[in-house]
């Protein structure tokens, strides 16, 4: 404040008093800076589809913001779950499909942490105008920052991906971070722990199950869900078996998890369950059985 405007203030308090304070909340408002779009967020559903978001389990629905490590899985009814970055790409989840957002403990891959981890399932990957996608992992492959669309299929014996348009780059991690890089209109595809191949088209049989509304070009919902405030509905906590693939998943995705899922422990059936399988995720020991408190030491006598 100046002084001239100090001085005016002092002498007459109540009238300039009024207006200052009115002109600072007028610059105030013409200087805020607008909030940064939610990193991710639900803009287009078709079927049902749930989220883990913690330990809690809610209902997906067009607007929902989603927080990172929240995991998402489709249902059999669903044909198309989409999923918008604020960095402007997006990804189109398939039918039983089931990803987790933002998995922690990987690297970064030419300077990109991967956007998401797909368990299994179906994913389209978007990359936005002038700016990469930043891939994904699953159990075998890391498929790298890439700009244009790719399809990838994940199962337990079978890793297809498809690159409708751009270029992709992939390392196969069961082999030792073996690269393979490959174009527009080409397939990788990758049986069990055997090398993959890139083929120049893909084959019949990828075409014939890929989901329907992946053939379709879709574009951006977000601008219909930015002032959106969508509060998720409630369901059942989950059960041991519908968390079981996840607890029993590579180590980097599960090491977090008896911290996250710790509440449910205390049910009799997810216990039982976590019991059961201890041997497949072995970090639960300490909350099913945590050590016995230290022995108190004994004191030394006092001097007289």
């Amino acid at each position: 404040m100046s002084g001239f405007a100090l001085r005016l203030v002092l002498l007459h308090p109540s009238r300039w008093g009024v207006r200052l304070a009115a002109l600072l909340g007028a610059l105030a408002v013409g200087h805020a800076v607008a909030a940064p779009p939610p990193a991710y967020r639900f803009t287009l559903l078709e079927g049902d589809a749930m989220v883990i978001d913690g330990a809690r389990a809610i209902t997906a629905a067009p607007g929902l913001v989603l927080k990172p490590w929240a995991i998402v899985e489709t249902k059999a009814d669903s044909r198309i779950v989409r999923i918008e970055f604020a960095d402007g790409s997006m990804v189109d989840l398939g039918p039983q499909t089931r990803i987790m957002l933002a998995p922690r403990g990987f690297a970064p891959r030419e300077k990109m942490l991967p956007a998401l981890y797909l368990l299994s399932g179906w994913v389209k990957q978007s990359s936005a105008a002038g700016a990469p996608a930043a891939g994904l992992v699953t159990p075998a492959i890391d498929l790298l920052p890439f700009s244009g669309v790719v399809v990838v299929q994940a199962s337990a014996p079978l890793h297809r991906v498809f690159v409708e348009s751009g270029r992709a780059k992939l390392v196969e991690r069961r082999r030792d971070g073996e690269r393979l890089s490959f174009g527009s209109g080409e397939m990788y595809a990758a049986e069990a722990a055997a090398a993959g191949g890139v083929a120049p088209r893909p084959s019949a049989d990828f075409i014939d199950k890929m989901p329907r509304m992946f053939r379709e070009t879709i574009p951006s919902q977000a601008k219909r869900y930015e002032d959106a405030t969508v509060e998720a509905a409630a369901l059942p906590a989950p059960e041991y078996a519908a968390l079981r693939d996840w607890l029993v998943a590579e180590p980097l995705i599960r090491r977090d998890f008896p911290r996250r899922f710790a509440v449910l422990a205390r049910q009799k059936a997810f216990r039982s369950g976590l019991e059961a399988n201890l041997a497949q995720h072995v970090e639960w020991t300490p909350v099913l059985y945590p050590p016995p408190p230290p022995a108190p030491q004994p004191q030394p006598p006092r001097q007289p």
